[in-house]
């Protein structure tokens, strides 16, 4: 769609969906059986998954930045694919304790994130992005990718991330372990030890352009 008419059709249609995705929500998130499977930043309907966003023609609307509608200890696995980057890291923390919330013990949350080391290593090496296969959806997207220093230009100010906050696995580490967080890991992009979040990833092509990164609730499962 012409970025423009995008511009424009894009309120309306938030102020008359937004109200029925949220009832929608509701509905669905009180029908699920527990544990549920939550997904954050979905784009497309998923089997046994409770998909949702705040775009504006999502079936579910749900602002993961806010108390979610859902009891504690209610949800088995999170997942969340190039959503935290678009958020302030404030946001971020209540979206983190949420998830630690909802999650029931042994509960595990997937996030796929741009990874700014790895982006930063590109560029002190010297490595010209031109034709590089991790960053073909920049070319793709009509972005500048020239010289070196793309690699940190991009992912800090395209895609509306510089309004929200850009992670390296440290960093995010540190954030989850905050909230109550433990066995925070990096998973190979499109891969998953846990089977419920196995191939999940939509851009597991990118190598290490991007991060999947796991956490888990501490305790035993119930």
């Amino acid at each position: 769609m012409n970025p423009r008419l995008h511009a424009v059709l894009r309120p309306p249609v938030l102020a008359v969906n937004t109200p029925l995705a949220r009832r929608r929500t509701s509905r669905t998130l009180a029908s699920t059986p527990r544990p549920l499977r939550l997904e954050l930043g979905g784009l497309a309907p998923r089997e046994g998954w409770v998909v949702t966003n705040v775009n504006a023609v999502t079936r579910h609307f749900l602002d993961a930045t806010r108390t979610w509608p859902l009891e504690d200890a209610s949800v088995s696995h999170v997942y969340s694919d190039n959503v935290i980057e678009h958020v302030p890291l404030e946001a971020g923390r209540t979206l983190f304790a949420e998830a630690f919330r909802c999650l029931r013990p042994g509960g595990v949350i997937r996030f796929v994130t741009p990874d700014l080391r790895g982006h930063v290593d590109r560029y002190l090496a010297g490595v010209s992005p031109q034709g590089d296969p991790e960053a073909a959806v920049y070319e793709q997207y009509g972005l500048t990718v020239d010289h070196p220093l793309d690699w940190v230009r991009i992912p800090i100010a395209s895609f509306g991330h510089h309004t929200g906050y850009v992670y390296d696995f440290e960093t995010l580490a540190v954030e989850l372990e905050r909230v109550g967080f433990t066995d925070v890991t990096r998973s190979v992009p499109g891969s998953s030890d846990h089977p419920e979040l196995d191939g999940l990833d939509q851009r597991a092509d990118e190598g290490g352009a991007q991060m999947a990164v796991e956490a888990t609730r501490p305790g035993d499962v119930a």
